[in-house]
């Protein structure tokens, strides 16, 4: 909170009593340093959304895999299993 009160405070300089200045140029500057900020979060947020994606999957894989040992079911079954699972999650 500090840090953000130190960057208005930047922004803003007091010449006098009544008189207030505000800086466009650092205005500017930290719009496209908050911007960059933005796209390296989405970046990193759809990088961790695909992760997510594959970690569940490998999960949904194994849960089957445990089943079929559990039941001895034929090889069929199983693929069918997988299908119908999917199906669910569309």
């Amino acid at each position: 909170m500090t840090e953000r009160l130190d960057e208005v405070s930047k922004i803003v300089k007091t010449l006098g009593d009544d008189q207030t200045i505000i800086s466009i140029t650092d205005i500017i500057e930290q719009k496209v340093r908050k911007e960059a900020e933005l796209r390296n979060f989405e970046a990193q947020l759809t990088e961790l959304l695909n992760k997510k994606f594959f970690l569940e999957k490998e999960i949904q894989v194994h849960e089957f895999i445990i089943q079929a040992v559990r039941e001895e079911i034929t090889p069929q079954a199983f693929i069918q299993g997988l299908i119908k699972a999917e199906l669910k999650k569309e």
